[in-house]
């Protein structure tokens, strides 16, 4: 019965592992997007974005033109909430820029943990 359970659990994450998609979806672009801006702001103790930044450029190729300029929104939307953020909001973006956004920063992240790492309210 053990035997059996383990050898379905291992199939089962082998197929998960294998229907990862290659690349990102727009949705996680966008989520990489703001987490960029979270990194590179000033006002938030500004971070490496040397990881992030090569990771967004593999990942720009081929979309949607319009998804660039979302792109630009998400960007500025999340560079001025870190620039007018208060102490508590100041607390929840560097907490979100160490917590979801460490899988876009890290260059071995694989596409897996950056579904896992996606942080909410993303669209």
């Amino acid at each position: 019965m053990l035997k059996g359970f383990i050898i379905v659990a291992t199939l089962a994450a082998s197929s998960v592992a294998l229907a990862a998609p290659a690349h990102l979806s727009d949705t996680q672009y966008l989520s990489a997007v703001r987490c960029r801006a979270l990194i590179a702001s000033p006002a938030l103790g500004k971070g490496d974005t040397s990881a992030v930044d090569a990771m967004l450029k593999a990942e720009g190729g081929a979309r949607n033109p319009a998804l660039f300029d979302r792109a630009e929104q998400v960007r500025d939307d999340a560079t001025r909430a870190a620039n007018r953020a208060g102490p508590d909001e100041r607390g929840r973006l560097i907490a979100e820029r160490s917590g979801v956004c460490q899988a876009f920063g890290d260059s071995g992240t694989t596409t897996a943990a950056v579904q896992m790492a996606q942080p909410t309210g993303a669209n």
